[in-house]
């Protein structure tokens, strides 16, 4: 549940991947296009797993009555063992889409609206009452338009919103885990129960399962996390195997095999075409993708409904979402007038990685072999970023000096390393002296990417570029003292690192806080909903970080 999303450099993730083979291609029936379109997808397949890492890498893609599946990597934690086809992926947040539909199908059957405030179902949902800035409806949390945290507690902490009921867009498990006690409520059976029944019965998905349980973990690949996770991820970096977490959650824990997500696509395209069967109406099908928000104003074009991401590629309405686990990362997109999807999953997480680039192409690849044109090229892998040349120059703090070189190599204490963006104005490297945090560029107009770069933060250092005066204030002793590790061992939370930088916190490094009590801090962008409150303080020190209702410890190294 991070403030920001964890820092990915793009690169190897230190995995031996020694009895790995390249991709290979399963399916009958392709035409020489769909063939030259696999080769091409099985390539890109082949080399995001490679760039980014990753032991194990499956997709399964589906063009009208066919579909094919691609995959490359091992699935034993020896890497001897090539994969089956048969392996249950964790879909993590595209679980969403299934709760979304439940909440349609108990609508027809007229057990709820979708326009019902969750108390009238679930009334010991601990929610603001209605004055704190309007209902909770069930559309607007399959909207994640509530206001509501990321990941707090659903039930056994009073809520908060950061913002009134559709005056903005912040994503929440929470919400979809509230949503996934209300329907286990309507229903009188577990939730997995319910999603299995009504969904993955009647589209034949007979082998996938509606919640994450010991009892299935060896129909899984090896699935890996960083060995350091508290580092940003570097090409060098050690994976270890991930520890394995039981979920049942509304939020996401659907597992499935290929050949099962294959056929949601299908559902899925016909979903997009105005067919509902055999789960909804074709009216509740058409009621499904209506009138879905936007997730930012900056970009209109990406909108959410429902459980499902609506997006625009090349001028072509594209159904998507993605999923991260503890130790997988999943993806889809669906051209539904084209009859085209895909989805991908990998068995690893905690290093941002979503297959969302590589499930795209191959969307686009199919459609062009459908329509006789050339196959278009992957997205480059690791290339540097068009605004490289804004960051050459000399940086330097209490005497000591950083300079970035053109092609992105930085010196600092005699040693030279590479740097990589994983996005914006955010740079990490190996150097050993600068390997502990991410490397926040700033500029004199204090926005990303616009203006001049005039210093590099780096934990609670400044760089100061040459001939620039934008020196950071001293730091007073009692922010010092919230600084530190705080660290839970619960593998959907794990730590956070905060620093004093100047006069302000910032979490992880990168994102400012604003203070909003005596102990009470919160993201400095207004409407993000997350809260984070020291306590147990000893020697004016706190020793606990409740963040957004989950319980940290101080554990400084």
């Amino acid at each position: 549940m991070p403030l920001t999303r964890r820092v990915f450099l793009a690169g190897s993730a230190g995995a031996s991947l020694a009895g790995a083979a390249s991709a290979s291609i399963i399916g009958a029936g392709a035409t020489g296009a769909e063939a030259r379109a696999l080769d091409a997808i099985a390539a890109c397949l082949d080399a995001h797993r490679r760039h980014f890492g990753l032991p194990a890498l499956g997709l399964v893609a589906v063009s009208g009555g066919k579909s094919f599946t691609i995959q490359s990597g091992t699935r034993d934690y020896r890497e001897t063992q090539p994969l089956g086809g048969d392996e249950l992926w964790q879909i993590g947040s595209i679980s969403k889409s299934f709760i979304a539909l439940v909440c349609l199908a108990l609508q027809a059957e007229g057990k709820l609206t979708l326009d019902d405030e969750l108390r009238q179902h679930l009334p010991e949902a601990s929610l603001p009452g209605v004055s704190s800035g309007g209902p909770f409806t069930i559309r607007g949390l399959l909207d994640h338009t509530t206001g509501l945290p990321d990941f707090a507690p659903a039930i056994g902490l009073k809520l908060w919103r950061g913002f009134a009921a559709g005056k903005g867009w912040s994503y929440s498990n929470t919400g979809y885990n509230l949503l996934g006690m209300m329907i286990a409520r309507i229903e009188g059976k577990p939730l997995h129960r319910v999603i299995e029944d009504r969904i993955c019965k009647p589209l034949g998905m007979a082998a996938t399962r509606g919640a994450i349980q010991w009892r299935d973990r060896a129909r899984y690949p090896a699935s890996y996390a960083p060995m350091r996770p508290d580092r940003p991820v570097l090409p060098a970096m050690a994976l270890a195997p991930a520890p394995w977490v039981d979920a049942d959650l509304g939020a996401g824990s659907v597992a499935a095999p290929l050949p099962d997500m294959a056929r949601y696509l299908r559902f899925l395209i016909a979903v997009g075409q105005g067919k509902g069967a055999p789960l909804l109406t074709d009216a509740q099908a058409r009621l499904w993708l209506e009138n879905p928000v936007p997730q930012d104003p900056a970009t209109p074009q990406e909108r959410y409904g429902l459980g499902l991401m609506h997006r625009i590629d090349d001028g072509r309405p594209l159904l998507h979402h993605t999923g991260g686990m503890v130790s997988f990362s999943s993806s889809f997109h669906v051209d539904a007038a084209a009859g085209l999807g895909a989805f991908a999953s990998c068995a690893v997480g905690g290093i941002n990685y979503r297959p969302r680039a590589l499930t795209l192409f191959a969307v686009r690849a199919l459609r062009a072999a459908a329509a006789g044109a050339a196959i278009p090229a992957p997205p480059a892998l690791g290339a540097l970023p068009e605004n490289a040349g804004d960051f050459v120059g000399s940086y330097a703090s209490d005497g000591r000096r950083l300079n970035i070189l053109p092609g992105l190599i930085v010196e600092l204490d005699g040693q030279r390393a590479g740097l990589q963006s994983p996005g914006g104005d955010l740079l990490v490297t190996a150097h050993p002296g600068l390997v502990d945090w991410p490397l926040l560029v700033v500029r004199d107009g204090r926005q990303p990417g616009a203006g001049a770069v005039i210093a590099i933060d780096h934990g609670s250092q400044r760089f100061l570029r040459a001939g620039a005066s934008d020196t950071l204030p001293p730091t007073p002793p009692a922010l010092a003292a919230l600084a530190g590790h705080y660290q839970c061992d619960d593998p959907w939370i794990g730590g956070i690192d905060i620093v004093a930088r100047g006069d302000r916190l910032h979490a992880g490094g990168i994102e400012p806080l604003r203070q909003i009590g005596k102990s009470s801090w919160a993201p400095a962008a207004p409407d993000n909903p997350e809260r984070l409150q020291f306590e147990g303080f000893v020697n004016g020190v706190p020793q606990l970080l409740i963040w957004s209702g989950r319980r940290l410890e101080r554990r400084d190294p």
